[in-house]
Parts: structure tokens; sequence; C-alpha cells
């Protein structure tokens, strides 16, 4: 790291242009060139709102690398080879009048390979299919869309609120959730990330809690590390 206004972070990979993904981008502005890797049309969708000139103040600030789904690419020198995953799913409401319908280029998960060892990252599942099966199978480790325990989880805080599954996101609980549907899985690390502050599984006394432990799973958190 170089200088008090500097990160050691070299390049950020866009899954989405959801405002979760992408607002993190303003916080490291001050000057530092940065590589983005997104699709053709998650840069327009940010291009487009006048927040992001913010990263165009000065010449090289920011270098976009386009992502093609299933095209594998190279995470700078640092020997990782990232596959993305297309997934089901459009645009985030604000920006839905740019959609394309085109597969994979709205959202998409991320296969990292490296050293021998195979790590997919799925923060925001609509559908868990036979082909992203395969995917998790030939994994060491999945980090997999913990948004909410149940599909009704939002409108028990909220009324009139969405259904899990209409937003996009596989609840992990119930016959057709994450954890039952993946429940012959046997792999060495299975996590949930991305997770709302409605899920209960956030709090480690809660019932929701014990069970996906007991299930085999563990709960991304902040500050959190995934290691060998």
């Amino acid at each position: 790291m170089h200088g008090k206004r500097n990160t050691p972070i070299k390049g950020i990979v866009l899954t989405s242009a959801d405002l979760d993904q992408a607002m993190g981008l303003l916080l490291l502005r001050e000057f530092q060139p940065l590589t983005v890797y997104a699709t053709a049309l998650v840069r327009r969708v940010l291009e487009s709102n006048s927040f992001f000139r913010m990263l165009e103040r000065v010449p090289n600030q920011l270098t976009w690398v386009e992502i093609i789904p299933d095209k594998p690419f190279s995470l700078g020198n640092s020997g990782v080879t990232c596959t993305p995953i297309p997934l089901a799913g459009d645009l985030p409401f604000y920006a839905r009048e740019l959609s394309t319908g085109q597969p994979g280029q709205s959202s998409m998960g991320l296969l990292l390979e490296g050293d021998g060892q195979r790590l997919a990252y799925t923060p925001s599942v609509p559908e868990i299919t036979e082909s992203l099966r395969i995917v998790y199978g030939s994994c060491d480790a999945i980090l997999i869309d913990g948004t909410f325990w149940n599909d009704a989880e939002l409108s028990q805080t909220h009324s009139g609120t969405p259904l899990a599954r209409s937003i996009g996101h596989v609840p992990m609980n119930g016959d057709t959730g994450t954890i039952a549907l993946l429940s012959d899985l046997d792999l060495p690390r299975k996590i949930f990330v991305h997770i709302n502050n409605t899920n209960p599984v956030l709090d480690p006394r809660s019932e929701e809690y014990k069970a996906v432990i007991d299930a085999g799973w563990q709960i991304g958190h902040d500050g959190w590390q995934l290691n060998q």
C-alpha cells in the first residue's frame, strides 16, 4: 500500500449492477487506479449514472475489462483464473430500462481456480439449476447466496414487500431451499454469504443458525476469511 489514501485493492469483479455490489467503488475514488471487471451491460448501467463520474477525475483512474459469460480470464498477475457463470435475473430496479434480456449480462457467479483448487462464488442465486449443481460439485469450497432464510421473510417485517424468489434469491430453508437442494453435495466448505439483515441466521443463538451449522454449512460475516 502506497500512501494514506490508497488501499491494497487493485481490481474488482462486479457480478451485477446491484447497489450493494457497486457502491463500494465510490469509496475507493481518491485517485487510486483500479481495474474493474464487468460485463458490457453492467458497465453501461454504471456509466449512465452521474455518481460514477467520480471514478474518472484523473487519467487512467479506472480501467474497464469486459468479461463474457463462460469465458475464462486472468485476475491480473495473481495466478487465479476466473470464469463468469451466467445466471438468470434482470438488472436492479433502478436500471430496468437498460435491460437487454441477455443471460449472464445482468447477473453472474464466478468460478475461481488456482493452485489446483476451485471455488464458486454465487452471491445471488435465482434458481439452482443442474448446471450450477455440477459447478458446485467440482469445487473445494462454495460461497452461496444466503440472503433470506425463507421466501416470505421480507413481508414478515415490512408489509407488501416481495417474496425472496420474486427478486432473485432462493431462500435457505424449506423443501426447495438451498440447504435441501444441495444436501447431497459432500464438500469440505459450504458457506452462506450476502446475508440480509432480516435473516435470523445472523443471530448465533437462534434455531435457524443452529439448523444451518447442523446441516454442515458456515455463515460468512464481516471480517471473515476463508483459509486453505
